[in-house]
């Protein structure tokens, strides 16, 4: 009979949380509690994946557009100081050069808006990908693929066409993509251009200069020495130029502190809806055992046990656990993603969708400990309550 009463008791008085009462007021004080429980859940785990986008961001230079490990300079204002072509060509054999891209640099106009134009020439065969947040490289030399920031400051879609001006005559282009470029003296990764050689020769013949900068940029096989490879490519151009002012280095550093600074603030607001959910759940707890005294009382006198009470309390808290964790995972997700979105976008970088793996292994139970830890003390209380004199007071 203690059994069967134990587990009525079990399925029933947690209930209570949620059951409607004949207080209006109570009622809307127990879905408040509820609801912070699932804002505890969702934020934490919000938190945690916004963090998680920021980690990927700061490990991942791709999210930048930046997929190629070393850069050098050939020469500027028309001008190289080495011969450019056979430099490309012999680093380019090199075994752990996956991607050689020669890139001839020039400004252009479009209206009040400055575009540094890169081309998208690969040397032997070796492409490097680039990242695009729509559309795709440009494939005729009709076609641009613009920086982000500056297609916004153009209003420029995929698809659109905008009118340049580089050299002798100016020429209308069709916007194929948005891509990143890499950063320069005049720009940065999200400011620029990409063309086709023959775009290029297009937009700026008749110009003063048949570039302003050249340079390149080269992509390592994954687990690569950098330095080493540097070391190596120097000594290659060297010994088929003859020319000692090619020189392979790390491209430039990108702009992950900001990401960093702002890190500590979801975390911070996690943290603190983490507690406020805590102390909801414990009133709530603490509540429902003063409240269901004299139903707590009436299963006592029927043979529940003091164990079998402090199980109600423990149960009580691990239904409102499972509440906030049913509601409050997905919605965390989706708002943790949202919120990267926007910062990815306003930044701007590559969007992936940030998951926390050991965030969603632990939240599920170290939710269950944190309830079940508060159920201690009100389930204490609860197994105490002297039953005669509960009910002489009814």
């Amino acid at each position: 009979a203690g059994i069967v009463l134990g587990a009525l008791a079990v399925l029933a008085i947690p209930i209570g949380i949620l059951a409607a009462q004949q207080s209006p007021g109570l009622r809307l004080l127990q879905t408040l509690y509820v609801a912070v429980a699932v804002a505890g859940v969702l934020g934490v785990l919000a938190a945690l994946t916004f963090s998680a986008g920021i980690s990927d961001a700061v490990r991942n230079p791709a999210r930048f557009g930046q997929t190629w490990q070393l850069e050098t300079f050939y020469g500027e204002d028309g001008q190289d100081f080495a011969p450019a072509g056979a430099a490309s060509r012999a680093a380019a054999a090199d075994r752990d050069v996956t991607g050689f891209l020669d890139v001839r640099i020039a400004g252009a106009q479009a209206g009040r808006v400055s575009i540094e134009s890169f081309t998208y020439a690969p040397v032997g065969g070796k492409r490097i990908p680039m990242v695009l947040t729509a559309g795709r490289m440009p494939a005729s030399p009709g076609e641009i693929a613009l920086a982000p920031t500056t297609a916004r400051e153009l209003a420029a879609v995929v698809g659109a066409t905008i009118r340049l001006a580089g050299g002798a005559a100016a020429r209308t282009m069709t916007v194929s993509g948005i891509a990143f470029v890499p950063s320069g003296s005049h720009n940065s990764y999200d400011q620029g251009a990409w063309l086709t050689p023959g775009g290029y020769d297009r937009l700026f013949a008749g110009a003063r200069y048949a570039f302003k900068f050249h340079t390149a940029v080269v992509a390592l096989r994954p687990g690569a020495d950098v330095a080493g490879v540097a070391t190596r490519l120097d000594a290659t151009v060297r010994s088929a130029t003859h020319a000692r002012g090619v020189v392979f280095t790390p491209p430039q550093s990108l702009p992950v502190e900001e990401l960093e600074d702002v890190s500590v603030l979801p975390l911070a607001l996690g943290g603190f809806l983490a507690l406020l959910a805590a102390g909801a759940v414990g009133q709530a707890l603490t509540m429902a055992v003063r409240r269901r005294r004299r139903e707590l009382a009436v299963l006592r006198t029927l043979g529940l046990t003091g164990r079998q009470t402090r199980l109600v309390v423990v149960t009580q808290a691990s239904a409102l656990a499972v509440i906030g964790l049913a509601l409050g995972i997905p919605l965390g997700l989706a708002v943790g993603r949202a919120l990267w979105r926007v910062v990815a976008d306003f930044t701007p970088l590559a969007y992936y969708p940030p998951l926390s793996v050991w965030a969603l292994a632990l939240i599920v139970p170290v939710t269950l400990l944190a309830a079940n830890l508060l159920a201690i003390w009100p389930g204490y209380r609860a197994a105490r309550l002297q039953p005669g004199r509960i009910l002489r007071g009814e």
